[in-house]
């Protein structure tokens, strides 16, 4: 799962350049759907403990795009969520990316995280 998850990442960071065949990545997407909504804190416990020693920060981002993709927006409300997608979140701010290589929902948490330092 963690080399899928650096995959996705890599995938999911730069889709046009990353060289990574798209169908790969959505066909293993299909199971993950199932699995989270099953068991939707389990399913993040799990994800969480797979990425736990991620040293390239890919793996990371992959889980954090994974949470994106199957629980979408709803992801803000969900605090099991958060900390992967903070994490994805920080992968980007770590390498200065600009605004726009930000999605919205990301740019929605990072509004959520400045208001609460308030």
């Amino acid at each position: 799962m963690l080399r899928w998850l650096e995959v996705f990442g890599r995938y999911s960071f730069d889709v046009h350049h990353s060289g990574i065949d798209a169908d790969d990545m959505w066909t293993r997407l299909g199971p993950l759907f199932e699995q989270a909504n099953c068991d939707r804190e389990g399913f993040l416990a799990e994800l969480r403990e797979v990425v736990a020693g991620d040293e390239g920060g890919f793996a990371t981002f992959g889980a954090a795009r994974v949470v994106w993709e199957v629980f979408g927006g709803d992801c803000l409300t969900i605090p099991a969520a958060l900390p992967l997608i903070d994490a994805g979140i920080e992968f980007k701010l770590s390498r200065g990316l600009p605004g726009m290589r930000f999605t919205g929902y990301e740019k929605e948490r990072l509004d959520q995280i400045y208001r609460n330092r308030r």
